[in-house]
């Protein structure tokens, strides 16, 4: 008996003691945080944009606007963390050639800021599959000019929305240097890391600031009448948006990535609405900001 209880201790203990190390050998949360890879992004691209303020006439704008991004990022496999700048600025163009010709040319200026803070589902991610869900707060400023619409020939709104977003990642590595023949051609596929993600946010809150029906306000000579007869309206619109990137990592930790962005908002009212949609793609350099150099 005295034997059987000694034994018992001892594989006890060991039990003890090899738990205790398996858990001390796990990272802490601080350690994860302090580990995560950090990044400054640099972008450029162009918009396809178009624009419609049934307050001053239901034609439908479009153009092609230059976009300039530049942010923060902080990412790996487990939590997702972006804080972005956009800046758009370009013309927006109606022509009609049937009956009497018309043509009519505004520029414009667009800057969005947006945050956004998503956390893996462990549930169903995987080596090759990620899937994160969280939140993004994004304020979109725009200013249109147009000395056509004479006392309406300054017209700018601000929309600001809380979306909910999931995003999926498929991750693709290449640890070997591979070499393929096509025909009788030779080639080498080099290692490498890249990630193909799609993100779509819906919105959860959606807010605007928007000017009272015919620009009233912008009647008074001699003065800025900045938000002069506007009006802010939460719960009230519509807007939703997406990301379709590819990114590839390069041999000295930073990265590229090119992008489809998809933004399309719109104000409530019927008489006086305010519709706008972006197609902006984009190109981008981030430059990590550790050593850490796996995605």
């Amino acid at each position: 008996m005295k034997k059987l209880f000694i034994i018992l201790f001892v594989v006890s203990t060991g039990l003890s003691v090899q738990s205790y190390a398996q858990e001390t050998d796990m990272p802490t949360n601080k350690e994860l945080r302090k580990a995560r890879p950090n990044y400054i992004s640099i972008g450029f691209g162009l918009n396809r944009g178009s624009v419609r303020d049934f307050a001053t006439s239901p034609l439908t704008y479009k153009g092609t606007l230059f976009s300039f991004s530049g942010g923060y990022q902080r990412y790996d496999d487990l939590r997702d963390t972006r804080l972005n700048i956009r800046f758009n600025v370009g013309g927006y163009r109606y022509s009609r050639s049937e009956g009497i010709p018309t043509s009519s040319g505004a520029t414009g200026y667009v800057l969005f800021v947006n945050y956004a803070k998503l956390y893996r589902l462990k549930r169903y991610s995987n080596n090759k599959w990620n899937f994160k869900v969280g939140g993004m707060l994004d304020v979109v400023t725009d200013v249109r000019i147009n000395s056509q619409l004479l006392n309406a020939a300054v017209g700018y709104e601000v929309f600001n929305t809380l979306y909910a977003s999931g995003k999926v990642t498929r991750t693709f590595v290449r640890s070997e240097l591979k070499q393929k023949k096509f025909l009788f051609i030779k080639y080498k596929l080099r290692p490498r890391v890249a990630q193909l993600s799609y993100q779509l946010n819906l919105p959860v809150i959606n807010g605007y600031a928007r000017n009272g029906f015919a620009y009233l306000g912008n009647e008074r000579i001699g003065e800025v009448p900045l938000f002069n007869g506007y009006q802010y309206k939460l719960f009230s619109g519509f807007r939703i948006s997406s990301t379709l990137a590819y990114t590839r990592q390069m041999a000295n930790g930073n990265m590229w990535r090119v992008a489809y962005i998809w933004d399309a908002y719109t104000s409530g009212g019927q008489q006086n609405r305010f519709e706008m949609a972006h197609h902006i793609a984009e190109f981008s350099l981030l430059f990590h900001l550790n050593k850490n150099k796996q995605l």
